[in-house]
């Protein structure tokens, strides 16, 4: 054994022990090494902990970084759809964008299309008027006028001789007129009020064959140069009346056919036969006349007397089939058929026409079995196109207003009636009173006809062209004479208390319209305060609020 120097208790064991046979020392020095193992176990714990703070740190950055991955791949596929979307959106505008600058482009070429086609055919037009008065400017009249005195000696009597004078020098001045370019006339041609650039014929008096060939070669001139004419119409404004009217004049075949022939597609928009005009084959002739020019809107027949079955059948028949004739007037032209002509031309449904004038035809002088004013009442419910209707001296008694009365309730679309100069008597004017102005109450005066207005003998009534104006001028009568006695309240009934601000803004409405000696609206309105006893009911009502 090995000597142990003093004080040194170290003891070495060796053999087999709990420890696997491993060499143990143990000594004095065992105390002093266990805390140098305690802190170097807490130092590896320290460090462990550490190194796991850190891995969970990296864990949880590595799951703050998936987070924000998925955030950003949901970000992206957000704006991948925003973008597929907007780009979706974009197209569609572009492509919309294209489509309506297509249109423009489109429309744009139309519109040059059109000026350039309306401007090549107004050259073409103004160069075909210039290339007829060039073609006319030498020309001369060529027939010879004869004086008085020549045709006197020429075996006319006087008043023969007289009317070919007068008649050749009236063929020659419209002639020239025309192959200069001119309109002869331009004034009251029809004596209706239309006024525009036309011809008017008026010859007086009637003649024998003899006459009637001895203006022949005037008529030929002044055929031809109508018929030449066209060119004159083509450059005049679009809404130029143009009118051309025959007064008193008497034409054999020859020459009729001759006028017939120059007025086919001569433009005119008014035609106006007057005072026992003559055209061979009588109303044949004039409807052959009409059919030909599609431009026509306005045909007057003033006094051509007794037209018989026929010519009413070709007349009316004209009439409806033209497409743009929208006004005819008939004045007396009839005193025993004007029945049968007012109902041929109503037989129609589809009739154009916006204005009939058809006064002194003794539309009910002779009475049948089948009144005409039942049949033009019924027209007049329909509500047709008619805007203004003439029937003034036509033998109409009290129940033919009476009918036209209570049509005139339900129709919305006549805005003039005269009717005047017939025996309508009282009933009459009554029935065409209360169709204008019901004052059984406010709603029959709200329900009256507002928009024609209508002339007789003894009254007019709706007179401005504005039917609320109308509508509101009558209310107020109303309220304003009920107001005298103080008795509009007694005529509001079961009318909600809750409509009376609506009640008092009409009544400062209506005074407007009203006349000079109508009572004030504060005078109405102090009545209704006062009086209505609904009022005092919706102050309770106020106050419990």
């Amino acid at each position: 054994r090995a000597t142990v120097p003093d004080g040194a208790h170290d003891v070495v064991n060796t053999g087999n022990t709990n420890d696997g046979g491993f060499l143990h020392i143990s000594g004095e020095h065992d105390g002093a090494s266990e805390p140098s193992r305690d802190e170097n176990n807490t130092s590896q714990l320290d460090r462990m902990e550490q190194m796991m703070r850190r891995m969970e740190e990296k864990l949880a950055t590595v799951s703050s970084l998936e987070n924000r991955c998925e955030q950003l791949e949901a970000k992206c596929s957000s704006l991948e759809n925003l973008l597929g979307s907007t780009s979706q959106s974009t197209k569609e505008q572009i492509d919309s964008l294209h489509l309506q600058l297509d249109q423009n482009c489109n429309s744009l070429e139309n519109r040059l299309e059109s000026i350039s086609q309306s401007t090549k055919e107004h050259i073409d037009k103004t160069l075909k008027y210039n290339e007829m008065l060039i073609r006319n400017q030498n020309w001369e009249y060529p027939a010879p006028v004869y004086t008085v005195n020549e045709l006197a000696d020429a075996g006319f009597n006087d008043a023969e001789a007289e009317h070919i004078y007068q008649t050749s020098q009236l063929l020659q001045t419209n002639t020239e007129a025309l192959r200069r370019g001119n309109f002869p006339q331009s004034n009251d041609i029809t004596g209706n009020g239309d006024r525009g650039p036309g011809i008017s014929l008026g010859i007086d008096g009637i003649f024998d064959d003899d006459t009637v060939d001895e203006l022949s070669p005037h008529w030929r001139e002044f055929a031809a140069a109508l018929k030449d004419f066209k060119p004159a119409f083509d450059v005049l404004p679009g809404d130029s009346k143009t009118c051309i009217a025959f007064k008193g004049v008497h034409l054999n075949q020859e020459l009729t056919q001759l006028v017939k022939d120059a007025l086919v597609n001569i433009p005119f928009k008014i035609l106006s036969f007057q005072h026992s005009c003559y055209f061979h084959g009588d109303m044949s002739a004039i409807a052959a006349m009409i059919d030909s020019n599609k431009y026509l809107q306005k045909l007057d027949i003033y006094r051509i007397l007794e037209m018989d079955r026929d010519d009413i059948t070709t007349l009316c028949s004209a009439i409806h089939h033209h497409p743009s004739l929208v006004d005819v007037s008939i004045t007396g032209c009839f005193s025993r058929l004007g029945n049968e002509m007012l109902r041929s031309l109503l037989r129609t449904d589809e009739l154009k026409l916006e204005k009939l004038s058809m006064p002194e035809n003794a539309l009910l002088g002779i009475r049948t079995d089948i009144n005409v004013c039942t049949q033009l009442a019924d027209f007049l419910s329909t509500n047709p196109r008619l805007k203004e209707l003439d029937l003034q001296n036509n033998g109409l008694d009290g129940s033919d207003a009476v009918m036209i009365a209570n049509a005139l309730r339900s129709n919305t679309t006549l805005r003039k009636l005269y009717i005047s100069a017939n025996d309508v008597r009282a009933v009459g004017d009554e029935a065409l009173r209360r169709a204008l102005c019901d004052e059984t109450s406010l709603n029959s005066v709200a329900d009256s006809n507002h928009s024609c207005c209508i002339e007789t003998d003894n009254f007019s009534g709706n007179n401005d062209e504005d039917r609320e104006i109308n509508r509101a001028e009558k209310i107020y009568g109303l309220l304003s004479s009920r107001n005298k006695t103080m008795s509009n309240v007694q005529d509001f009934g079961d009318i909600d208390v809750k409509l009376l601000p609506n009640i008092l803004e009409s009544v400062q409405k209506y005074s407007n319209y009203g006349d000079e000696d109508i009572v004030k609206a504060s005078s109405i309105v102090y009545e209704i305060m006062r009086c209505w006893d609904k009022v005092s009911h919706l102050y309770i009502v106020q106050s419990e609020r």
